[in-house]
């Protein structure tokens, strides 16, 4: 079993007979598996819903510099631990290049892909300067910095309650996880993997995103073959949070027309 994952929800399809598969659900950076509250209720009224904290939330394996091929397999061992064959994933931001990566990586365990709010090459000036602020100062001098990138003005000015949670949320983010993952999101490029991803691939941007913008997704769409790409208004970078019932449902459009 991999050491890489923490915290590992499964949640059961509400109606198990009529059960349509299995959606793993792949963090962003920084969060925890209650990013996708808002999601999964609506997820598991067809489909087992399993969702996990990644290495920068801390534990052993956030002490050592790790790969963007770690956290894939992180994935496969998430797989194996709750003993699923193939599953419909998910994944924003880090988790979304995570999600590219294992559709081409491991086709053979997905039956479909959702890559939301990423990029297949990051800024790396951004994220070596980002990862050098974290390791001198800790987390607290990023925070507004990326709520002000999770989250629109006015999604800031209307959910005062969210934004508390998701301040807490990354100031409680282990320093040196944050900075190991941000060096992967410095180095890390998914080009070359695009053209030859087979596994069914929906594209997801916020409009408002100002961390990864639409037209990062738009060149993922148009390298993968077949890919789709759809765009939820007025949401920025964690689209779903401030959009989840919009965000749920593509999810499980995408799943239902690709099913086992």
């Amino acid at each position: 079993m991999s050491s890489g994952y923490t915290g590992v929800l499964v949640t059961p399809t509400s109606d198990p007979s009529g059960a349509a598969g299995t959606v793993v659900l792949v963090n962003s950076l920084a969060t925890t598996t209650a990013m996708w509250d808002g999601v999964v209720p609506t997820l598991a009224e067809r489909f087992g819903v399993v969702r996990f904290d990644q290495r920068d939330r801390g534990g052993p394996a956030a002490r050592e510099p790790f790969s963007l091929d770690d956290l894939v397999d992180d994935v496969v061992g998430v797989l194996d631990e709750v003993g699923t064959q193939r599953v419909h994933l998910a994944g924003i931001s880090l988790g979304g290049l995570v999600a590219l990566r294992t559709a081409a990586r491991r086709p053979e365990r997905l039956l479909s892909v959702t890559a939301m709010c990423c990029a297949a090459r990051f800024s790396r000036e951004v994220w070596v300067d980002r990862c050098r602020l974290v390791r001198e100062q800790g987390i607290a001098p990023i925070v507004p910095m990326v709520m002000d990138r999770w989250f629109t003005p006015e999604f800031q000015a209307s959910r005062p309650d969210v934004l508390a949670r998701y301040r807490e949320m990354l100031a409680t983010t282990d320093a040196a996880g944050y900075a190991h993952a941000g060096d992967v999101l410095a180095d890390a490029d998914v080009r070359d993997d695009l053209p030859r991803i087979t596994v069914p691939t929906l594209v997801v941007s916020g409009e408002a995103d100002t961390a990864n913008p639409v037209a990062d997704q738009e060149l993922i769409a148009r390298a993968v073959p077949g890919a789709r790409l759809e765009v939820v208004r007025g949401a920025a970078h964690l689209a779903p949070v401030a959009e989840p019932a919009e965000v749920a449902r593509l999810i499980a459009g995408h799943a239902t027309a690709h099913p086992a």
